[in-house]
């Protein structure tokens, strides 16, 4: 019986850390998704100063979840994201809407798709 106790134990922690885990980067995700939109909509008025202040605050909500990003996601996601945040600063720092725009959707795609494989769906557990 102390077995079976310690065992249900051990998976109740685990299914635990699971969603507290997915709650946490979903949480962070939304946080950066909300910025890279209003980056998005400060780039479609062509208002360089909001595109580029929000692009700076994405990229800050997702480097200070790093470390933990580094831990639970895919590295070629974290890479890519960061790859990513690199180009728009550079483009919203050029005023190149025509690639800035297209990018930064592109960008908040792989956070969607980031955010919805963390998050206990049938189909992710299999």
């Amino acid at each position: 019986m102390r077995y079976v106790i310690g065992s249900l134990a051990l998976v109740a922690t685990v299914v635990g850390f699971c969603l507290w885990s997915a709650l946490y980067v979903t949480a962070a995700v939304e946080d950066t998704e909300q910025w890279l939109g209003a980056a998005y909509d400060a780039a479609h008025d062509e208002n360089q100063t909001e595109a580029l202040e929000a692009v700076e605050r994405a990229a800050a909500i997702w480097k200070r979840h790093g470390d933990y990003f580094g831990t639970v996601l895919r590295h070629d996601e974290i890479d890519g994201v960061a790859g990513e945040f690199a180009r728009l600063d550079v483009t919203v720092r050029a005023g190149d809407w025509d690639e800035f725009l297209p990018s930064c959707a592109a960008l908040l795609e792989t956070l969607r798709h980031i955010r919805e494989m963390e998050l206990p769906y049938f189909f992710n557990i299999l």
